[in-house]
């Protein structure tokens, strides 16, 4: 944290400590706190009104923001309601301090409330610094990820779409900013299953991080990451194997991009009880025991002990994934994700069982039609798993919805393609048992009557 100049400062406002600077830049939080907080909370008793206050205020919420958890909410949006009332709600202070909430929230991951920050931010960046201003798109890309992450991919590409060409990237700073844009725009494609629109955006947002930091960058390797699992997802399984050697040479141990791909281009780890329990740890430590990231890293470590055979030590992991899955609190597109690991853990459990798995389907189904948050990939997978597994249970009553709806997005799917090329081929071959199905439940139903 920069102290500004005291030319920076109008007459009346009063500086941020000297002290608690220096604590906060050597990463002294608690210490800056004590200096930022009190300061902040005596000079708003002793100057009620005016903007003297907004040094101060702006100091509390970068560092609640950088170093804050969910205790201090209330410390942060008190600061960003002293900018709103005594400096403006659309003002330059107000856009810094919105950048500091949606930071805040970001850090938690509580995109509920992010996303409404984001909008707001969005909104005055565009009204300060018009639609392409730099602050404007860093807001722009701010409010894509939180809505892709709430399954809002189609309101994520129409916000960037007509971003995405206009912006210069003559230089390094430039192309970054770029990048992001076209980055996050193949982020919200990929969570909508448009794998084939995702790819051009991530090679596009590759090629910006590449040519402004070099290969072994890391928004270069991030964006490396996300175009091999898009490969991948698109079959082409030698193309991505390729990137992910190249990944797997210039990324550091641990990296983060490693991560996203090893998971299915390396060898197994050896004890995969002991890498989930890792990561577990590690999850809690960044999020949080009670953040939705976390209870699907318990419920990957629930898939790892019963793979195990340890089903008994399962049990509560089992149990949290399921309490988390009905949590209302919780986003729907993570209870969305949160219900798929039921569906596999279901499965593991009870392989003989049935009867147990359609009921998790049919919530997941149901959740990701109310939402929204469900991609149509989503729906048909899970449709025509539930609907086969019902007919050859002899429930063709209860089959047939279930492939109807799949068979009709599959249909729409295919008939939103440009043509009929290898992905529509291989999506036809992959569900063309959906037809076959449906018709089987069609003719036992008639049969009934």
């Amino acid at each position: 944290m920069q102290s500004p100049p005291a030319t920076a400062y109008q007459s009346a406002r009063l500086p941020v400590p000297p002290e608690g600077i220096a604590a906060f830049e050597r990463r002294d939080y608690g210490t800056a706190a004590e200096s930022f907080v009190p300061a902040f909370e005596r000079c708003k008793a002793e100057r009620p009104t005016g903007d003297a206050c907004a040094e101060l205020a702006k100091a509390v919420a970068v560092l609640v923001a950088t170093a804050g958890n969910d205790k201090v909410e209330d410390v942060i949006l008190g600061a960003q309601q002293y900018i709103d009332r005594n400096v403006g709600p659309e003002s330059i202070d107000a856009l810094a301090m919105l950048g500091a909430v949606t930071s805040y929230y970001d850090r938690l991951t509580n995109f509920q409330k992010y996303l409404p920050a984001a909008e707001r931010r969005l909104a005055v960046a565009r009204k300060l610094q018009g639609p392409t201003g730099r602050v404007t798109v860093i807001s722009a890309v701010g409010l894509c990820i939180v809505q892709w992450n709430l399954g809002q991919g189609q309101a994520a590409v129409d916000l960037l779409s007509p971003i995405a060409g206009q912006l210069p990237d003559n230089t390094p700073e430039a192309a970054v900013l770029s990048g992001r844009v076209h980055e996050c725009l193949g982020m919200a494609y990929y969570s909508m299953d448009r794998d084939r629109e995702a790819e051009p955006a991530f090679r596009k947002a590759l090629a910006l991080f590449e040519r402004a930091e070099g290969e072994s960058g890391e928004l270069a390797l991030d964006a490396m990451a996300s175009l091999t699992n898009t490969l991948r997802r698109l079959d082409r399984i030698d193309e991505a194997r390729l990137l992910a050697a190249r990944i797997d040479k210039l990324a550091r141990p641990g990296s983060k991009a490693r991560e996203r791909v090893a998971w299915w281009s390396s060898i197994p780890a050896a004890d995969p009880v002991a890498a989930a329990r890792t990561e577990l740890a590690s999850v809690e430590r960044q999020y949080g025991a009670t953040s939705p990231v976390t209870d699907m890293a318990a419920a990957t470590l629930g898939v790892a002990l019963i793979d195990a055979g340890k089903l008994a030590e399962a049990e509560p992991y089992v149990q949290r994934l399921e309490a988390a899955a009905i949590n209302p609190a919780n986003p729907a597109s993570f209870r969305i994700k949160l219900l798929i690991g039921q569906v596999v853990l279901t499965i593991k459990r009870y392989p003989q069982r049935l009867d147990r798995v359609v009921p998790v389907i049919e919530r997941l189904v149901t959740l990701a039609k109310q939402s929204g948050a469900g991609s149509d990939r989503l729906l048909i997978d899970y449709q025509m798993y539930a609907g086969t597994s019902l007919l050859l249970t002899g429930q063709p009553g209860r089959a047939y919805p279930f492939l109807s709806d799949a068979g009709d997005l599959l249909m729409m799917r295919l008939a939103s393609y440009s043509d009929f090329d290898a992905a529509a081929q291989k999506e036809t071959r992959q569900y063309s048992p959906i037809f076959k199905f449906q018709v089987a439940a069609s003719w036992s139903l008639a049969a009934r009557r």
